[in-house]
C-alpha cells in the first residue's frame, strides 16, 4: 500500500509540475526520496499515510526530531491539518499532487487538486464496522488470533462467516503474516492501532451513539453497574493516570437507551456533557470494570483536539498499551 501511494504521488507530482523524485524504501521509517526542482536536489526521509489526522501530527514531529528532515506522503490529508503541518513548516505531498514545500528559497504550495481514492473499490472487510468490532478484540488478544475462527467470533460476537474475511482483509494489507495453515504472526502493529484508530472515528463510533445527557451530579457520584457500564474518554483517562481533569464526559453501557435512562434518570440533552455509546465488546464477566479497555479510551483522547488529552493518552499508550504489543 505504500509503494502505491509514494509511485502515485510522485508520478501526479511529476505530471503537475515536472517534478521528479525518486523513492527507496527504507527499515527505520518507510523510506526516502529525492526530489529534484530545477536542478536541485532535495533529499527527505518519508513517512507515509493513507490519511492524515490531527492526532496523527504529534508522531510525525517525534519522526522530524529523529530524522531531521521528513517528508509526509500521504493519500488524502484533511485541511485543518494540511494548515496546522504549514503552520510547523512541515513539508507534505499528497497523491493528487497537491504539495507545500517551504526550505531556503524555495516555497512550493499547491493545494487545488481533487482527492484521489487508492483504495479498492471492494473495500477492506477488516475495516468494516463488523470488522473493527473483530480487529478490537484480536488487539486486545493478541494471541487469539490463532484460535479456532468459530471461538473467536463467539468471543466477538460476529457471525462466524466474518471471520475469515477481517483474516484475509489484514493479510492483504500486510499487518497479518502466515505462518503455516494455521498459525498467523502479527507485522506492524503500532500501524496496525493508528488505522484501527482512524476507521474507529469515522466507520465505527457515530454508529454506537446512543445520546448526549445532562449529568445532574459530579461524575464519580453516578453509582455505575460496573459489569454493565464503563467509563470512557476523559473520566477513564483521568482514572488511569490521575493527570486529567474531565470537562466532558463518555459512557459505554450493555443497556439499550430506554433501560439506560430509566436506572439512571438521566435527561436527553442534544448539548449535554455526557456522551453515552453501546459497549462493543466482551468483557470479563468475573472481575468489575471501571472504564473501558486502555485501547479504545488511548483512541478517544487521540482523537480530542485537546493538547491536555493528548498528553494523557500518550500516558496510557507508555504504560498499558505499548509494553503488551
Amino acid at each position: 500500500m505504500n509503494d502505491k501511494i509514494v509511485h502515485i504521488a510522485l508520478d501526479n507530482l511529476k505530471k503537475g509540475t515536472g517534478i521528479k523524485g525518486i523513492w527507496t524504501e527504507r527499515q527505520d521509517i518507510d523510506g526516502e526520496i529525492k526530489l529534484t526542482i530545477n536542478s536541485e536536489n532535495l533529499h527527505y526521509f518519508v513517512e507515509v499515510k493513507r490519511e492524515v489526522r490531527p492526532y496523527q501530527i504529534a508522531q510525525l514531529l517525534k519522526y522530524q526530531k529523529q530524522f531531521t528532515n521528513v517528508l509526509l506522503i500521504a493519500e488524502r490529508i484533511f485541511p485543518k491539518v494540511k494548515e496546522e503541518l504549514r503552520d510547523l513548516n512541515f513539508p507534505y505531498l499528497e497523491t493528487n499532487g497537491n504539495i507545500f514545500i517551504k526550505k531556503d528559497s524555495l516555497w512550493l504550495w499547491i493545494d487545488n487538486n481533487r482527492i484521489i481514492d487508492t483504495k479498492k473499490k471492494t473495500g477492506n472487510r477488516a475495516f468494516t464496522k463488523t470488522g473493527l468490532k473483530v480487529l478490537f478484540h484480536l488487539l486486545l488478544h493478541k494471541d487469539n488470533i490463532n484460535l479456532p475462527q468459530r471461538i473467536i467470533a463467539k468471543e466477538t460476537g460476529v457471525a462466524l462467516g466474518n471471520i475469515p474475511l477481517v483474516i484475509n482483509g489484514l493479510k492483504e494489507t500486510g499487518y497479518l503474516l502466515q505462518k503455516d495453515r494455521k498459525t498467523y504472526s502479527w507485522k506492524q502493529k503500532e500501524e496496525l492501532i493508528d488505522r484501527w484508530i482512524t476507521e474507529y472515528e469515522t466507520t465505527l463510533k457515530p454508529h454506537l451513539l446512543m445520546g448526549r445527557f445532562h449529568l445532574p451530579t459530579h461524575w464519580q457520584q453516578l453509582e455505575l453497574n460496573e459489569f454493565e457500564e464503563v467509563w470512557g474518554g476523559e473520566p477513564a483517562g483521568d482514572i488511569l493516570t490521575n493527570y486529567l481533569r474531565p470537562e466532558e464526559y463518555t459512557l459505554f453501557t450493555k443497556k439499550n437507551r430506554t433501560d439506560f435512562i430509566k436506572m439512571y434518570k438521566l435527561r436527553p440533552d442534544q448539548k449535554g456533557e455526557l456522551e453515552v455509546y453501546e459497549m462493543f465488546w466482551r468483557m470479563n464477566q468475573e472481575k468489575q470494570h471501571l472504564t473501558a479497555p486502555p485501547l479504545l479510551v488511548y483512541a478517544d483522547l487521540k482523537l480530542k483536539n485537546n493538547k491536555r488529552c493528548r498528553e494523557t493518552a500518550e500516558l496510557i499508550w507508555n504504560e498499558h498499551i505499548q509494553p503488551n504489543i
